[in-house]
């Protein structure tokens, strides 16, 4: 067995240039220079926020039959929600580092659980081509590589990103839909491409009822791989 990722949270934030830098232009451009969490005039996301985003722990979330284990940075919610909805639906490029520094502190999480050694490779949910043109980026391909590439240089893990799921078909919205609806929307919606199996480790910026989380297990389990587990932002309550 191998060693454990050799990172520590003052060493992850070493390693992230100051958000502010990061997006300051980026903000200026898209929102007018205003926090996208509280709104306050300034960089992307103000001082205060950013403080609080980072203080929150990532924590395993409770998930039904299928789901794979998963790790998020808190609930869907006030400071994350506003965050995830400003980057998501407002073509927030200057939030990804936001959100990719999120999720690395939960994939940090689920591999000291989780990770049993050898190579990782980190896959991203796929988002709808429509939904990535719509955007200009694709949030979740960005954010597998950004911790991909700290997993490599700061913890010297054997890891790479790689898109290898693909929608085979167009899901419907699942906004509304319960729980049973959401599986059955998301069932064999996606093909894992052939590849010499590996430990999976799946990113996303949201989980609600697992059933998209579900179906990428699925997928790459048919695909030989092994699923280390899901690395998110944020989790929602589950649709009843």
């Amino acid at each position: 067995m191998e060693s454990r990722p050799r990172t520590s949270p003052a060493r992850h934030d070493r390693w992230v240039v100051g958000w502010r830098e990061l997006a300051a232009a980026a903000a200026d451009l898209a929102w007018g220079g205003a926090c996208a969490a509280c709104g306050t005039p300034g960089p992307v996301v103000c001082p205060d926020c950013e403080s609080r985003l980072r203080s929150l722990a990532p924590a395993a979330v409770t998930v039904r039959h299928g789901v794979p284990p998963t790790y998020a940075r808190g609930a869907y919610a006030d400071d994350l929600r506003a965050v995830i909805l400003a980057c998501k639906e407002r073509q927030g490029l200057g939030l990804v580092p936001v959100l990719a520094e999120l999720v690395t502190g939960s994939a940090l999480a689920l591999l000291r659980d989780r990770w049993v050694g050898g190579p990782v490779l980190v896959v991203p949910v796929p988002s709808a081509r429509a939904t990535r043109a719509a955007r200009g980026f694709d949030l979740t391909g960005a954010m597998a590589g950004s911790l991909a590439t700290f997993l490599r240089r700061r913890c010297e893990l054997d890891a790479r990103a790689s898109k290898a799921l693909r929608p085979v078909r167009r899901a419907a919205d699942q906004a509304g839909l319960t729980i049973e609806q959401r599986a059955l929307n998301r069932r064999s919606s996606l093909v894992a491409r052939a590849g010499r199996p590996a430990q999976v480790l799946v990113v996303d910026d949201l989980i609600t009822t697992g059933a998209t989380l579900a179906e990428a297990s699925r997928a790459l389990r048919h695909a030989g791989h092994r699923m280390i587990g899901a690395a998110v932002v944020a989790a929602t309550p589950r649709t009843t």
